[in-house]
């Protein structure tokens, strides 16, 4: 179906890496470039982060995943997002996911949401970073939930969940594969490379 208001101009990315790859680092450099007024970080982690804050059974589960480094549920990550997009003034910006999607099924619905609003189909940034490096740069954030065993946890279910989500964007020719155990300066200067390659100087004309 046609959508009378259409924003195929404005661009939707997606960031996805191992715990600790520098994906909550590079979002903001590209945040920077598209323009803080006419962009949004959907940020699933501070999303999730803010919601254990709250005081009900289902919560209270929630809470539990995130101090042991289990993976939450595909339809919690996607809640966070969504409830941004449907009562939030989300919709007409171009939009950086930091974090999502997590698994198959919410790239896909990511692909539909972003179709049914009449925008162009997103393009993943996968930072790829290795074991040793990850739980390196995680064990140094001293964050209350990064603990050796959480994250053991947490890189477990990437190689699970995540990778098939790497799998599914190359194949359809919408994956930019970037080296990320080098420095946030040379990460940012390939990120930008690789978008000025996929997109022409153009590409921050929206």
């Amino acid at each position: 179906m046609k959508r009378g208001n259409s924003h195929k101009n404005k661009l939707t990315f997606v960031f996805v890496g191992r715990s600790g790859s520098g994906k909550g680092t590079q979002a903001p450099f590209l945040l920077r470039k598209l323009g803080y007024k006419n962009s949004c970080h959907l940020e699933t982690g501070r999303f999730l982060r803010r919601l254990i804050k709250k005081n009900n059974p289902t919560v209270s589960l929630a809470r539990h995943l995130m101090q042991t480094g289990q993976r939450f549920p595909s339809w919690m990550a996607a809640y966070t997002w969504l409830q941004k997009l449907i009562e939030g003034d989300a919709a007409d910006k171009h939009l950086v996911f930091d974090g999502a999607p997590r698994g198959v099924w919410e790239a896909e619905l990511i692909d539909g949401v972003v179709a049914w609003h009449g925008r162009s189909l997103h393009i993943c940034i996968y930072i790829d970073v290795s074991v040793k490096e990850a739980i390196r740069r995680l064990l140094g954030r001293n964050r209350s939930d990064d603990h050796l065993s959480s994250i053991r946890n947490r890189l477990h279910f990437f190689v699970k969940d995540v990778l098939p989500v790497v799998k599914y964007y190359k194949k359809r020719g919408r994956l930019i594969h970037l080296k990320g155990n080098s420095s946030i300066k040379e990460t940012s200067a390939r990120l930008s490379g690789a978008l000025a390659k996929k997109f022409g100087d153009s590409w921050l004309s929206s």
